[in-house]
């Protein structure tokens, strides 16, 4: 008994992404199937591996039509022999290359898998210190109330004070008219 993985959302719509360009006749590459699916580059990367690998492993050889068979296999084959050898020099030149971009693609995925993991986290230390920014201008806030409040309390108790001081002057006055 064999368990399958269990398929992400975004895997599902790589996946689809792939089926979809290759019927519309499109290359399917990590960015076709990417931009399709709206998915990240990894994603879009292995399901784009995974579909031309299958797709190369399906169209490796082709069949004989039984109808032609019977007459034509000796022929087939020794064509097919004789194709693969006059190929395979061009081939394993093509297959040399094929690693080189499929290097340069990994590094590149990798490259822009740890850019969006970066950005990830700059935009959660950017959200942290935004609510910093909004608590430190609450307490800022809070404390320019507190600051009014008492300034207000302090203005009232100074004319308070000052009516004292005018109450106080005038009795003085006239405590000195009343011992002249």
């Amino acid at each position: 008994m064999t368990i399958k993985p269990v398929r992400t959302e975004a895997e599902c719509r790589a996946t689809e992404a792939a089926e979809q360009l290759a019927a519309e006749g499109k290359p399917v590459t990590n960015r076709t199937v990417r931009e399709r699916a709206g998915v990240a580059m990894a994603v879009a990367a292995e399901a784009a591996r995974v579909w031309n690998e299958t797709a190369a492993r399906a169209a490796a050889v082709p069949e004989i039509p039984d109808v032609v068979r019977a007459r034509l296999n000796g022929v087939w084959r020794e064509a097919y022999v004789a194709a693969r050898e006059e190929f395979s020099t061009e081939r394993g030149a093509l297959a040399g290359k094929l690693r080189v971009v499929e290097d340069e693609n990994q590094s590149l995925t990798k490259d822009l898998t740890e850019a969006e993991a970066r950005i990830d986290q700059i935009q959660v230390e950017r959200d942290a210190e935004q609510q910093q920014a909004r608590r430190e201008r609450e307490q800022l806030s809070a404390r320019v109330a507190e600051l009014e409040s008492q300034y207000d309390a302090a203005t009232k108790a100074l004319s308070a004070a000052e009516g004292v001081a005018a109450g106080l002057r005038e009795a003085l006055t006239t405590i000195k008219s009343a011992k002249r």
